[in-house]
């Protein structure tokens, strides 16, 4: 099948051969974002749960389902290891229909236990997102080396706007006639949670049916190179300089027969040699001479990129993940518990999840502002903006119930804004200040600090939210992005000794 479709596909003008790849990545992209429709989701999973399966469980203790979703870092590793040995359709179909499954196993699990739910919505939907996401991306951009940013972002998007498609038809799914919930922030209605269990069937198998068709136009170019092996991981992690092949790599030897007539016709050919030896031994120089000056220009390219034990020594990255990790840590608060906080003013379901789903669309747009203000500033010019709204609005959060709907939802959008920030800005940091060439892994390093954020987010949530209400939470959360903003203001010079913003 791989060949076909890939024969088929370069039959097409050079010109369109990428939008049959893109339509594929960005329809499994597209199911792969409905993670962010988390909080969407959250009162209806944990009243099912509370009221039908234990009694003791809380809607607090549910935020540890996004964190272990957020394996995502981890999975992208293994899913370009799965890519390299197997094929990026095998690979991406593993990633797709592992998460899919955990969504249709949930509507089981939901029904047995707290724990079991947590493995198939949590874990499993997290590897196996992750392992598609990674595999999808990088297909794509095979097929368009020389526009890495545009397709990769065209296909983001699609992870991005998801969450507007599906919370509205998750809502419509399970809470058709807008029921409330009651002081106590559960539902109780018979009918709607009869309904929780079937969404994840419904959900499930939608996802099944998108990714199986996109995933029939995931293949790579014929010309594409193979992809580093595991050994090529770890040189790049623990490799202190890079190996340069010997002048000799490619003579040969081979015994020499000494009878005298091929001693005399050897002593023939080498005088007759001679004379053009000599006559070409002054290209042969210059030619050296550039093949030198040549390898003299990639070595400063190269040194221009650091390896990831590079960057593990450098105090600039530890500046930069300490900054996402507060990025995240205000971004994932109000992700997941926006719809809960709202809930105590705002008794219309529905209006909820419109209102989702139109932060959701400011938020796939803004991702594309966010790198545009880069580009033409600076990155801590356009983080430190992002940064200093997030916190104003954070701060002025527990002021929206005195505005009603229409103050929560411009508020929602205006923070769903600030937050595509972090998605858009990291990378771009990444590269200036590490370099282009390990990009990718230097990246996923830098990632790592959004789990982190998210187990700090549970601890909080299931043992202090309770006692300090969402107004304090929103309080302490307006920090963090002040935070952010004071230390991506300290990173001006990158490890390489050139300005951040050049």
């Amino acid at each position: 099948m791989v060949s076909v479709v890939q024969r088929s596909i370069m039959r097409l003008p050079e010109k369109y051969r990428l939008l049959p790849v893109m339509f594929g990545a960005v329809l499994i992209h597209i199911s792969l974002g409905t993670y962010h429709t988390f909080g969407n989701m959250l009162p209806y999973m944990a009243s099912y749960l509370r009221n039908r399966t234990d009694p003791h469980s809380t809607l607090e203790e549910m935020i540890w389902v996004p964190t272990m979703q957020g394996c995502f870092p981890f999975a992208m590793v293994i899913g370009g290891v799965l890519s390299h040995f197997v094929g990026p359709r095998l690979a991406c179909a593993l990633g797709c229909y592992l998460m899919s499954c955990g969504v249709y196993f949930s509507s089981f699990t939901i029904q047995h236990s707290v724990s079991s739910f947590f493995f198939t919505y949590g874990f499993m939907y997290g590897l196996g997102q992750g392992i598609a996401y990674v595999v999808a991306v990088a297909t794509v951009i095979n097929w368009a080396p020389d526009r890495v940013g545009l397709v990769s972002g065209i296909v983001a998007a699609g992870f991005g706007v998801s969450s507007s498609i599906f919370a509205p038809i998750q809502t419509h799914l399970v809470n058709p006639t807008n029921f409330a919930t009651g002081e106590d922030g559960y539902f109780k209605e018979a009918e709607l949670l009869d309904r929780v269990p079937g969404v994840f069937r419904t959900l499930g198998m939608t996802y099944m049916i998108m990714q199986g068709i996109g995933l029939i136009f995931i293949t790579d170019p014929k010309d594409t190179p193979p992809s580093p092996s595991l050994s090529s991981l770890y040189n790049c992690f623990f490799s202190s300089s890079t190996r340069r092949p010997s002048s000799f790599s490619s003579v040969r030897y081979s015994s020499l027969r000494t009878h005298d007539d091929d001693v005399i016709a050897l002593t023939s050919k080498v005088r007759h040699r001679s004379v053009s030896r000599d006559s070409s031994i002054e290209d042969e120089q210059d030619e050296e001479r550039g093949r030198s000056d040549s390898e003299s220009s990639n070595d400063g390219e190269e040194k221009k990129s650091m390896n990831p034990r590079e960057v593990l020594s450098s105090s600039t990255f530890y500046f930069l993940f300490c900054a996402l990790f507060c990025c995240s840590f205000y971004a994932n608060t109000f992700y997941n518990l926006y719809k809960t906080f709202a809930e105590t003013f705002i008794a219309d379901d529905i209006f909820l999840a419109w209102a989702f789903s139109l932060g959701s669309i400011a938020n796939a747009a803004a991702r594309i502002g966010w790198g545009q203000l880069t580009d033409k500033t600076s990155f801590q010019t356009a983080l430190s903006l992002a940064c200093c709204l997030a916190s104003f609005l954070l701060l002025t959060m527990p002021m929206t119930p005195m505005g009603g709907k229409t103050f929560f939802l411009v508020w929602l959008i205006l923070l769903f804004t600030c937050m595509a920030a972090t998605h858009a800005l990291f990378i771009t940091a990444t590269v200036r200040c590490f370099g282009a060439k390990y990009k990718a892994t230097n990246y996923g390093l830098c990632v790592l600090s959004t789990t982190f954020s998210g187990i700090a987010l549970s601890l909080l949530a299931q043992y202090e939210l309770h006692a300090l209400g969402y107004n304090w939470l929103f309080l302490i959360t307006s920090v963090f992005p002040f935070i952010a903003f004071g230390i991506s203001t300290t990173i001006q010079i990158t490890p390489q000794g050139h300005r951040i913003a050049s």
